[in-house]
């Protein structure tokens, strides 16, 4: 994930997955947390989902409903990133150069896939 569409998609879903994570540790709904956060609960849906980014406004809502403070939300954000980072290089060691090859033109198929719809 080098390119910058790989990134922010790496970031959307970072970003889905750690509000999940809180959302779900906390054992709310999504229609819980967008009356605390103030954010429509569709927003909060495609967030989660990786398909919306958030405004630093929207960060600074979700981490007020979860009880922190903004850097710790955007931290943990980082982390997630850097760790789906460490599994997709994890995942294709011992994989020949062909094959490397062979996944990358794979995933620039999706990537081109997803944007058609």
């Amino acid at each position: 994930m080098t390119r910058n569409t790989d990134g922010e998609v790496g970031y959307r879903h970072a970003l889905g997955r750690t509000i999940a994570d809180y959302r779900s540790r906390r054992g709310s709904s999504l229609r819980a947390l967008a009356d605390e956060s103030g954010l429509s609960l569709s927003f909060l849906s495609e967030l989660e989902n990786g398909r919306k980014d958030a405004s630093g406004e929207s960060m600074s809502r979700l981490a007020t409903a979860f009880g922190l403070e903004l850097p710790e939300l955007l931290r943990a954000v980082a982390e997630r990133l850097e760790a789906d980072g460490r599994q997709i290089e994890v995942s294709i060691e011992g994989l020949s150069a062909e094959e490397v090859e062979e996944v990358s033109r794979f995933a620039d198929w999706l990537r081109w896939r997803k944007s058609r719809d």
